[in-house]
């Protein structure tokens, strides 16, 4: 049932993450590394640990972002093994290995003008355990690490700030292993703390052109009979080329010639 339960998930995970259209943000896929501090479910019987994280993301919106991340801890059991007995016994180091494998969605409340912004994180995926805890007695020798994968889930809360090319992730949460095979109970919460980089891939998409307003073209604008006067003007339209045109348009007619004055006879 789990195994259908978690194949659902990450369908569902992937099928969000190809739901991509380019929009007016950045957009661009980025890779994610970064570390913090379990806190372990006090049933595990395991000390507190750093863990590292990798991870592929992308925006899909401007303000939900989907992340494909790798966690891995490999923190000490409380009760280790004793390789032999009496005073020379050798403490043999026991340990719980976890590795998760999780689709994860934020979203981001983004302000403007902002460079840092909350968030809140849900994911759902695949975690893999080695589980050294000691079940037999020790005179029998050291049993096997429980291995297994089972669903495991995650709530958390943090903040995003830009920092020019890359940004910063400071992340807190719980995460739920539901590993009903156990010795303790049928699944486990641990509690995180952690920081992560995000370095974009490729360069930032230049932002649209704003578009061309083209002005609609009016009387003013246009000179049919190309005489110089635009035909709001012109109150005679269809001029011939070369005529005498008025200031409205129409032909101005051509001056009367001067008298030719008579000439006087010379009288000396």
């Amino acid at each position: 049932m789990k195994k259908k339960l978690l194949c659902c998930a990450l369908l569902a995970g992937m099928s969000m993450a190809q739901s991509v259209m380019a929009q007016d943000y950045d957009d661009r896929f980025y890779v994610t590394a970064g570390a913090g501090v379990g806190f372990f479910d006090e049933d595990r019987d395991a000390a507190d640990d750093l863990y590292g994280m990798i991870g592929f993301g992308r925006f899909i919106t401007p303000n939900i972002s989907i992340d494909a991340e790798l966690w891995h801890s490999n923190p000490d059991l409380n009760t280790p093994g004793v390789a032999g007995s009496g005073l020379s016994s050798e403490v043999v180091e026991r340990n719980w290995e976890i590795t998760t494998l999780s689709v994860v969605g934020r979203y981001h409340f983004i302000s403007e003008g902002r460079s840092w912004n909350p968030y809140l994180a849900l994911g759902v995926g695949a975690s893999e355990h080695h589980d050294g805890t000691r079940t037999q007695p020790q005179a029998l020798g050291f049993n096997k690490s429980r291995v297994g994968t089972n669903l495991g889930l995650m709530v958390g809360a943090g903040i995003q700030k830009d920092l020019g090319y890359a940004s910063l992730r400071a992340e807190i949460g719980a995460k739920f292993d539901m590993d009903d095979e156990g010795l303790s109970n049928d699944y486990y919460t641990d509690g995180y703390a952690g920081f992560s980089f995000l370095f974009p891939i490729g360069a930032e998409a230049a932002p649209a052109p704003e578009p061309v307003v083209v002005p609609e073209k009016t009387c003013a604008d246009l000179d049919d009979d190309g005489d110089g006067v635009n035909n709001c003007n012109d109150k005679c339209p269809g001029s011939a080329p070369g005529e005498a045109i008025g200031a409205d348009g129409c032909p101005v007619p051509a001056p009367e010639p001067e008298p030719v004055p008579e000439p006087k006879p010379f009288r000396g």
